[in-house]
């Protein structure tokens, strides 16, 4: 029997009453095995990631001046580099992804790294949901010697009391070597995360600086899992089992719908423009495209060019060309005249940015006023350390985000622009303040991460990806909320809604009508949320109360 043959049959199979129970069956168990599996044999999840595991510190051999081999560089110098030379940070991410709280109780086996050949010199807790977990898994840090060794452990205060000896090459031969850290009483809500950074130090003096990191844990009614590793299934003969029936009946739908004419319901031929916001067009060039991979008769571009530049281009628009251009604001936009419609797309939160040089990571609203207007031109003024000064990058006037800005944070207009090169006040030598504007969000944070001492604004999605990029640049707390869609009820008030502006009501079966339908679609939802947006839609097809509220 051929191929067709017996693809043909097994669609008969399954269109018949017997194929239809099967199939049934297997769909069943394919959606109850999830559920039993994570609400009654493995309830909670505990997984974690290695972010970071790499070698810091600068060689001896690049100390010295490449064209004159004989010049030597500071011994002090040299010295703290060859210290350096054998470190390294690991960054670990550790996250409850399941859907009940995890107690210290519920670990058989606390949770705990090991690092191979590497002493752990000091470590610290960031990136928690909130200051009260940071300071739980803190005082809940534990490190531990070699099982080879005499069984010793020690908490925080003790490793980094040593701290400064090592750094200064002083020896502590009544020291023990730390090789591990242990996670004791830890305690993680449903969703509650945070980073584990420990700094590093190669026991021997040559060779490679090892990589290795091993885990160590045990949790009651439940797992712990690497989820940089693939997925293991617990139950192989029913998954396979369940998989093979799947696959017929996939088979068998495949059939089936290549002998039908495909679903074009939302699907419109003609052409699109989407312009405006420059931190919202890239998401909306990313389902643009997802829309056109399902509806090729649809023609959709994206442009950057402002919030307020965009709406103030649709207006003029007459009755011809009303279907072919849409334009992203940044909030509502004070340019819309009574011809123009406005859409709830997306939750928008913003954050101020700066560069790692700043030494910040935390600001009061007070604080952002005095460095936009001048009060402040130094981080010396706001934490103690070395001076560095200010320089500030904000957008220009078309910019729906620094209209958000001004309006939710400064509560007032940015100053004038003293600067082209974001290093100096060129444009006024003498100006108090040096400030620069860019175009995008993009440019924006590349400029904050160039300049020491820079401060900025941007979309958190941008935000996020600029600091995982290692771009110098830090997201700032403001008023002691972490931007975040979660902190919008607890006071963070640096966020907007995203409108999508048409000219009037689109014409039904135009390619704007039915990209604004796509624009609710699940997939366009889970668009939206991959890149960290809240959508306005929600799955019930209701619109999310922060993007009803009418403060926006």
């Amino acid at each position: 029997m051929g191929v067709g043959a017996t693809m043909q049959s097994l669609a008969e199979i399954l269109s018949s009453d017997s194929g239809s129970l099967v199939l049934g069956i297997a769909a069943l168990v394919a959606m109850a095995a999830p559920v039993v599996d994570r609400y009654f044999i493995r309830r909670r999840r505990l997984t974690f990631r290695v972010l970071y595991n790499s070698k810091i510190g600068l060689s001896p051999i690049d100390l010295h001046d490449g064209e004159n081999g004989s010049a030597q560089a500071d011994p002090q110098l040299e010295r703290t580099a060859r210290l350096l030379s054998r470190m390294s940070v690991v960054v670990i991410r550790i996250h409850n992804t399941g859907g009940f709280d995890i107690a210290p109780g519920d670990f058989e086996i606390p949770l705990s790294f090991t690092f191979g050949s590497r002493i752990v010199w000091d470590a610290r807790v960031s990136d928690a949901t909130d200051d009260g977990l940071r300071q739980h898994v803190r005082e809940g840090l534990e490190f531990f010697t070699r099982e080879s060794q005499p069984v010793e452990s020690a908490k925080l205060s003790r490793v980094r009391a040593l701290l400064p000896r090592r750094l200064a090459g002083v020896p502590a031969p009544d020291a023990p070597e730390w090789h591990g850290v242990r996670l004791a009483r830890l305690s993680l809500k449903r969703k509650e995360k945070f980073k584990l950074v420990v700094v590093l130090r190669e026991s021997g003096g040559d060779g490679e600086i090892s990589k290795e990191i091993d885990h160590h844990a045990r949790l009651a009614a439940g797992r712990i899992k690497d989820d940089r590793k693939q997925r293991r299934f617990g139950w192989p003969v029913v998954t396979t089992a369940v998989g093979v029936l799947l696959t017929g009946a996939l088979l068998a739908t495949l059939l089936v719908s290549w002998s039908r004419p495909a679903d074009s319901a939302q699907c419109a031929t003609g052409k699109l423009s989407v312009e405006g916001s420059s931190a919202f067009v890239p998401i909306i060039d990313r389902i643009a495209a997802e829309y056109h991979g399902q509806c090729d008769g649809a023609a959709i571009t994206t442009r950057a060019t402002g919030s307020v530049t965009g709406v103030r281009a649709l207006a003029p628009v007459d009755a011809s060309g009303k279907d072919e251009l849409a334009v992203l604001s940044d909030g509502r936009s004070g340019e819309a005249g009574p011809g123009l419609e406005a859409k709830a797309v997306a939750v928008v939160v913003y954050s101020l940015v700066v560069n790692r040089a700043a030494g910040v990571d935390k600001l009061t609203t007070q604080q952002v006023k005095d460095i936009f207007s001048g009060r402040v031109r130094n981080w010396d003024q706001l934490r103690p350390g070395p001076s560095v000064p200010i320089g500030i990058v904000g957008r220009g006037q078309e910019s729906g985000t620094r209209k958000t800005f001004e309006q939710k944070v400064l509560g007032g207009a940015e100053d004038r622009l003293t600067s082209d090169s974001c290093r100096k006040p060129e444009r006024d030598p003498a100006a108090a303040t040096t400030r620069c504007e860019r175009g995008t969000t993009a440019e924006v944070l590349t400029e904050v991460g160039a300049v020491p001492g820079a401060i900025g604004y941007a979309d958190v999605p941008a935000a996020k990806t600029a600091a995982a990029r290692d771009q110098q640049v830090t997201i700032v707390q403001l008023d002691g909320h972490y931007p975040d869609v979660t902190t919008v009820d607890a006071g963070y008030r640096f966020w907007t809604v995203e409108y999508l502006y048409t000219k009037g009501v689109p014409s039904n079966g135009s390619v704007l009508k039915r990209f604004l339908d796509y624009l609710a679609s699940p997939t366009a939802r889970a668009e939206l949320q991959d890149a960290g947006y809240t959508p306005c839609v929600a799955k019930d097809g209701l619109l999310d109360p922060l993007c009803t509220r009418p403060d926006i």
